[in-house]
Parts: structure tokens; sequence; C-alpha cells
């Protein structure tokens, strides 16, 4: 715990120390000492506890005094081993039940517990997440876990560089117990940040190219993205409001061809089944033997009707899918009519997904993070909005209703997230001199 907030403390303070144009390559060196401490505190606070819980990696299975069983699983084994026993086809597909089944998700479950369960966590992922996960498969589940953590590593390290980020002050919001329970869990909120932010910058109208190779790239990443259609969504609004629509065919056809071509792994009826859980994400109608619902870890919309207000979940959860249907038409007739920079219609939609999507998990708070380099210019002097906006967004992360000082309490995040985005839908409008907020024009930093 010391350690933790000693960084933090020593990282405002070095910061506050750099001028703003003549030590730009010194705050890159701090940028990268803070961020490999902050690689070192995660690999032993939270990796290395993470992969000594019991005998199988990911899941515990303990009795408890009712003669009942209490399962903790966590995130990213649970999705390794339902991936690649997808690929071994050691599923129930062939005894007429796709991968995407109630019993499917108990049997991969009771496997990999070496006993009977009845109880698994559903998988809301796409079939991408099938392709995604791939390489992966030929691991152990613990070299898996720790490859994919690496990768989150680097995109932190990515997304708050200094070229990017205003003097890396992102980093701050990493030094939070929320990102250390992402870490823990292995879940994937740093990882499509970093794809959300290579879409945003890649797409902007100075990068704009008639050629299809950066068109490709940014297909290619919005695809992985449909690994959690919501995520994807969230982008491709933006895009269409853009009229970027050279990534959205990339990533369509990517999307389909990809899932055509494991559609004998995932079994007749997974569509079916796929669009049952997807649509029944919630403590009221899902399946019996699902469980891990937890609006009570959601600064969203559904997890303040849900929990504070005491509205039943299924309700919450279809107010909260029409808010943000009609939040994503706004953004879409937004789009580039508007005065608005590129920065801000992204942030915008970002805040209108972790506000009003019903299926947000409590790590991906940390994508507000992703709000500075699309907001705030990396140099020069800095508008009354941008200050506002670097002095506020990385605390944020610390206030997850999840984890920490403010566990249990929704509303501080869920307030602090309507202020920004009305913040920014009345204050950052496009100026001449400035029309977006991503470094491009430093090449070392893409």
């Amino acid at each position: 715990m010391f350690i933790r907030y000693y960084y933090i403390l020593l990282y405002v303070y070095i910061m506050l120390l750099i001028s703003e144009k003549k030590r730009i390559h010194i705050t890159v060196i701090i940028h990268f000492v803070l961020w490999t401490a902050l690689t070192i505190y995660i690999y032993k606070f939270g990796l290395l506890p993470a992969t000594r819980l019991g005998p199988t990696f990911g899941i515990t299975v303990v009795p408890t005094e009712s003669s009942s069983m209490r399962i903790t699983i966590n995130d990213f084994p649970f999705w390794f081993t339902f991936v690649k026993k997808t690929w071994l086809g050691q599923t129930t597909v062939n005894s007429g039940s796709s991968v995407y089944s109630l019993e499917n998700h108990l049997k991969v479950t009771s496997d990999w517990a070496g006993m009977k369960l009845n109880y698994a966590p559903p998988l809301g992922y796409s079939p991408t997440m099938v392709w995604v996960l791939a390489p992966l498969v030929v691991f152990s589940p613990i070299t898996a876990y720790y490859i994919f953590n690496v990768v989150g590593l680097l995109s932190i390290w990515w997304q708050t560089h200094p070229f990017r980020c205003r003097r890396g002050v992102g980093l701050l919001s990493f030094f939070s117990i929320l990102s250390l329970a992402c870490f823990q869990q292995g879940q994937t909120a740093l990882i499509t940040g970093a794809g959300l932010l290579f879409i945003a910058e890649k797409t902007r109208i100075k990068n704009h190219d008639d050629g299809w190779r950066p068109h490709i790239f940014v297909g290619i990443a919005l695809w992985a993205l449909t690994a959690k259609p919501s995520l994807a969504l969230t982008a491709i609004v933006v895009l269409m409001g853009l009229r970027r629509w050279r990534p959205l065919l990339v990533a369509g056809v990517l999307t389909i061809l990809s899932t055509l071509a494991i559609t004998s792994l995932l079994g007749v009826n997974w569509v079916n089944d796929y669009v049952h859980i997807i649509t029944s994400f919630d403590k009221i109608n899902a399946d019996v033997g699902f469980f891990g619902f937890a609006p009570n870890h959601m600064a969203n919309l559904r997890g303040i009707l849900s929990i504070d207000f005491g509205v039943p979940d299924d309700i919450a959860s279809r107010i909260s899918s029409i808010m943000w249907f009609v939040a994503l038409l706004c953004i879409v007739a937004m789009g580039n009519r508007t005065r608005y920079s590129e920065g801000a219609i992204w942030s915008i939609s970002i805040l209108s997904y972790l506000l009003f999507c019903p299926h947000v998990t409590s790590t991906e708070e940390l994508q507000l993070v992703l709000i500075l380099p699309l907001c705030v210019r990396p140099e020069n002097k800095l508008s009354w909005q941008e200050l506002v906006l670097l002095g506020i967004v990385p605390l944020l992360p610390f206030t997850s209703p999840a984890i920490g000082l403010f566990a249990d309490n929704r509303m501080v995040l869920f307030i602090a997230k309507i202020s920004i985005i009305i913040f920014i839908a009345v204050s950052m409008k496009r100026t001449s001199a400035y029309s977006g907020a991503i470094m491009t024009t430093h090449s070392g930093a893409n």
C-alpha cells in the first residue's frame, strides 16, 4: 500500500517540475521509469498471488457449511479454457448443444475444476474471441495469462506515453487498486482501451488516406473489438458519424468470414444461444446455472437503478439499454456536422458506453483515461477546459464502487461521468488551431 501511494506522489511531484517544452525527453524517461515500477508492482502484488490460488489455476471450489460449494473463477483463465476446448472440440457440440449453451458452460467448468459443478459464469464474448485468443492456446494457462497481461502493460505504456498523453499523467490512474484487480482477473479493459485509441488516432481527418492500407489496419483493430460487441458498437457509431466507411467494411467482412470459418466448432444453434445470453445478462432473466452478475460494482445507469433505487435488474438493464441506444443515435447524427472535435466525439461515445451500456465491467472504468489523449493536447499552452480534464480524469478510477475507498458507492463515479460528458458537450468545441487531441506529429510515438 505504502509503495503504491509513494509512487503516485512521486509521479505528481516530478510532473509538476517539468516544463512544457524544454524537458519533454526527461518526461519520457520518467514515464518509462514509473511504468517499469508499475510493472514490478503489478507482477509482485497482482500476477504472482493470482497464480498461487489452489492447484487448478484460475478456479477455486471451496465447500461451505451449508454443504454447497463456493466457486471463485478468474476471468482470463475461464475464457482461455473455454476457447481452448472449443478449438480442440472438447465441448457439447457433438451432442447437439452449442458452445454458448448452459450445458457446455457447465461441462467446460466441471472439466476444468475436476468435479461436477452446477454453476458457471456466462461467456458474453462473441466468436471473435475464439480467434483473438487462438495464438495463446498452445501455451499453458499460466503462461498465456502472463502473456496476456504483458500485452496489457504495454498498452498502458502506449496509451499514456507523453507524446500522446499530456506529460504521461494518465499513468497515474493505473496505480489504482482497480488497475491491480484488472490484472489479477486478466480482464480486457486495458487492451480494448488501446484498440479504441488506435482506431480514433488512425481515423483522424489528418490521417485520412485514399489508399486502403491504413483502413485495413483500423478494420482489423475494429474486428478484434467485436469480441465484445457493445464495445465495438461504441467505435462503430463514431466511425459512422465521421463517415469513415472503409474500416467498417473491412471489419464487417472479417467478422463474417472469421465467424463462418468456425461455425462447425460453435454448434448449429449457437446464434440463438448467444443472443439469449446477451439479452438475459441480468440477475432476473439469466439461466439458473449462470452466476457472476454484479450490478453493485457498476457505476452506470443499470447499477444506480438496480442497487440504489431498487429497480428489478432486468428492468434496470432495459432502461439502460434504451438510453444507450438513444445516445448512439445522437452520436451518429452528430458526426462531422457539428463544431465538436473528433476527440470530443470519441470521448462522448466512450462516456456514453460507460454510463448507459448495461454490460460494463468495473475495470472498464480505466478507459476513462482515454479522454486525456483524446481531448488534451500533448504540447503547447493548455486551455482551462483541458486543465480541468487533466486534473480530474486521472483520479476517477480511484472512485470505483467495486473496490477501494469508494467501494459500494456508485453515485460518486456516476455523477462524475455525467458531469464530464456535459462539460465536454458544452465547452470542448472545435477550434481552428486544434481539431482533436491525439498527437500525430511525432512519428516516433505511433
